[in-house]
């Protein structure tokens, strides 16, 4: 049997194997793209965020009845997850970086019996000794601080009176009424107008 033998060069191609410099780069091109996956699960690039609620909210304060807030729509929140923070306005100068959490305890979802409030109740978002009461706080609810919680006192501890929101002096001026998550960020606010 005879052998054949086609003689490669004579049609212009090479029996030779692939350019070393090429070799290399590949093999860099296949090491970058194992690297960046690595990099994607260990940075957390597959971790899903959760998506911050929508909240449309209308608040009024009146130094005599105190505050009320409105949950003009959207997302239903809970209410243990949910820090409400009072910030003064920039009608208060210079002073609009000050910033209150509020107490869980004196957040209620009904307004209380004319003796007295029904503050860290099963009527409030948080009640006395760290229980949940009101859990969620959705479109359409209302939830008030009432007096003798509306004071700065209770909502501005350790604001001196100039800045206090229960002052005579402050009628007319506004300060914004902020809903945050439990990380500090805001997912909703409205600016609210002190009245008598």
């Amino acid at each position: 049997m005879k052998r054949l033998s086609v003689n490669n060069k004579k049609n212009g191609l090479s029996n030779e194997a692939v350019s070393p410099v090429v070799g290399v780069m590949l093999m860099l091109v296949v090491t970058i793209i194992i690297a960046a996956v690595v990099s994607a699960f260990a940075g957390g690039l597959t971790e899903s965020t959760s998506k911050a609620p929508q909240v449309s909210l209308k608040a009024t304060y009146s130094q005599t009845d105190g505050l009320t807030i409105s949950h003009q729509g959207g997302d239903a929140i809970g209410t243990l997850d949910t820090v409400v923070l009072v910030r003064l306005g920039d009608t208060f100068g210079d002073a609009q970086h000050m910033v209150w959490a509020q107490n869980a305890t004196t957040i209620v979802n009904k307004r209380g019996d004319p003796s007295g409030s029904t503050a860290g109740t099963a009527n409030a978002w948080l009640r006395d000794g760290g229980y949940s009461g009101v859990k969620s706080f959705s479109p359409g609810d209302n939830a008030f601080i009432e007096a003798p919680y509306n004071a700065k006192e209770f909502m501005q501890p350790g604001a001196s009176a100039t800045y206090g929101i229960d002052s005579v002096a402050n009628i007319g001026k506004t300060f914004w009424l902020e809903f945050a998550d439990k990380d500090g960020r805001t997912f909703a606010k409205t600016e609210v107008v002190i009245a008598p």
